[in-house]
């Protein structure tokens, strides 16, 4: 998946021009709302970083941002709304407890992992979409199947999710043999 190709709706993702946040544009290309991760309370003060001087590190060919497990990012609408996304808990072990929360203009959103490789978005507990990411050579590509009508904010916080946090989370015992492969 190129990071920056649209979605099956026209809607797309790209690193800011300070590279301090993600730009979530809409099909006609207009800016629609952008994502800040957590300033980190290291030593440095500034956003957690996987390598390079911003939060939205390259990898795999795509850029990709990287959020603090547990700790609200900002999300910020064109409009002026604000909003939060707060991706995992910390120490988060079991598949259930590494969903990713969205609460934005009187709305939360809820993408919740069922296999390593699926996730399901949902809208105040109404299922919006089914996504899974391909296996091996193709798991950079994200499907994605909706299942209810959906407005501008529906398909903004949809596109985070599949462009952003991706569908899919590794379960406690898989955390487990990777955690002790890691020793």
């Amino acid at each position: 998946m190129n990071w920056n190709s649209p979605t099956k709706t026209g809607w797309f993702v790209k690193s800011s021009d300070d590279g301090l946040a993600v730009a979530i544009l809409n099909p006609s290309g207009i800016l629609w709302g952008e994502l800040f991760p957590t300033p980190d309370a290291g030593i440095n003060g500034g956003p957690r970083r996987r390598g390079g001087d911003s939060p939205v590190a390259d990898r795999d060919d795509r850029d990709t941002l990287v959020l603090r497990k547990g700790h609200p990012a900002t999300l910020r609408l064109a409009d002026g709304t604000i909003g939060t996304v707060t991706d995992q808990k910390p120490q988060a072990m079991r598949r259930k407890n590494k969903r990713c929360d969205v609460v934005i203009a009187g709305r939360t959103y809820l993408f919740t992992h069922s296999s390593s490789r699926r996730a399901t978005a949902l809208r105040d507990g109404i299922a919006l979409a089914h996504m899974a990411r391909g296996r091996w050579s193709r798991s950079n590509i994200v499907t994605r199947k909706t299942l209810a009508v959906t407005d501008a904010l529906d398909e903004g916080v949809l596109t985070i999710f599949h462009k952003v946090i991706s569908p899919g989370r590794t379960g406690a015992f898989d955390q487990v043999i990777t955690d002790l492969s890691n020793i």
